[in-house]
C-alpha cells in the first residue's frame, strides 16, 4: 500500500479503537511516525480521511446485501443479510457510533450517505416482499406501507444497535457478539410477520451461526 492507503487503513483502526473524536491528525502521524505536514499532503483534515473511508463502507454494505445462490431458501439469505449487514457495522462501528456528527461535520459525506441509504431501503422492501411471497398461508399480507415501515424499522435497528450498546458499555467494551446480537433484534421485528416455518427456519439459521462464531 502506498502511503494515502496506509493512512487511511491506520486511522479506520484508531477510529474503532478509540473513536473518532479522540483521534486527530497528530496523533495518527504520530502512530504512523511521519510528519503532520506528510499526513496533510494527503489529507487536508479528519473529515477528508472519513470520507475515503466511507468508499470502504459503502462497498461493503453492497457485498453484504448481495447474497448469492439460487439453492438458498429466502429466509436464510435474510438472516445472511442481517448477520453480513451488522458484521459490516462491527468493521466500521467507529462511523456508526458517530454517525449523525460525522454526518453533521461533513456535507459531502451526508449526502454520500444519503444516497446508500436509499439504496440500502430499496433492497430491504425488495427482500422482505420475496420472503413474503413464499408463505403458504400469506397472513398476515404485507401491504406496501407495511413492507416501507419494516425496512426502514429494520434500517433503524440496524444502524443505531451500536448506540443502544454504547448506552451500558464502552466503545472498548463493546465486543463483536454484541454487535451481532442486533441481528436477533432484528429479527424479532420480523418474526411477527413470517409464517411459523419460515420463522423456525431463520430462528434455527441464527441460532447455527452464533455456534459457529463462538467456535
Amino acid at each position: 500500500m502506498g502511503t494515502r492507503e496506509i493512512i487511511i487503513e491506520t486511522a479506520k483502526d484508531l477510529f474503532n479503537e478509540h473513536g473518532a473524536a479522540n483521534v486527530g491528525t497528530n496523533r495518527i502521524a504520530a502512530f504512523l511516525k511521519i510528519s503532520p505536514g506528510n499526513l496533510y499532503y494527503h489529507f487536508k483534515n479528519k473529515e477528508e480521511i472519513i470520507r475515503s473511508i466511507f468508499p470502504q463502507i459503502n462497498r461493503a454494505t453492497e457485498q453484504a446485501l448481495m447474497i448469492q445462490g439460487d439453492n438458498i431458501p429466502p429466509e436464510a439469505r435474510l438472516v445472511r443479510i442481517l448477520e453480513n449487514w451488522m458484521a459490516v457495522v462491527w468493521e466500521y462501528r467507529f462511523f456508526y457510533g458517530n454517525l449523525v456528527q460525522l454526518l453533521r461535520n461533513d456535507p459531502e459525506l451526508q449526502a454520500q450517505y444519503i444516497e446508500r441509504r436509499k439504496m440500502t431501503l430499496k433492497f430491504l422492501k425488495a427482500a422482505f416482499r420475496a420472503t413474503a411471497s413464499t408463505r403458504e398461508d400469506r397472513k398476515p399480507k404485507l401491504t406496501d406501507t407495511e413492507v416501507e415501515m419494516l425496512a426502514t424499522n429494520v434500517w433503524i435497528i440496524a444502524l443505531n444497535w451500536i448506540h443502544f450498546l454504547q448506552i451500558d458499555k464502552t466503545d472498548e467494551e463493546i465486543s463483536r457478539e454484541d454487535v451481532f446480537s442486533g441481528a436477533d433484534q432484528i429479527f424479532s421485528v420480523l418474526s411477527p410477520y413470517l409464517d411459523g416455518e419460515t420463522r423456525a427456519s431463520m430462528a434455527q439459521e441464527l441460532k447455527n451461526s452464533r455456534k459457529a462464531r463462538a467456535r
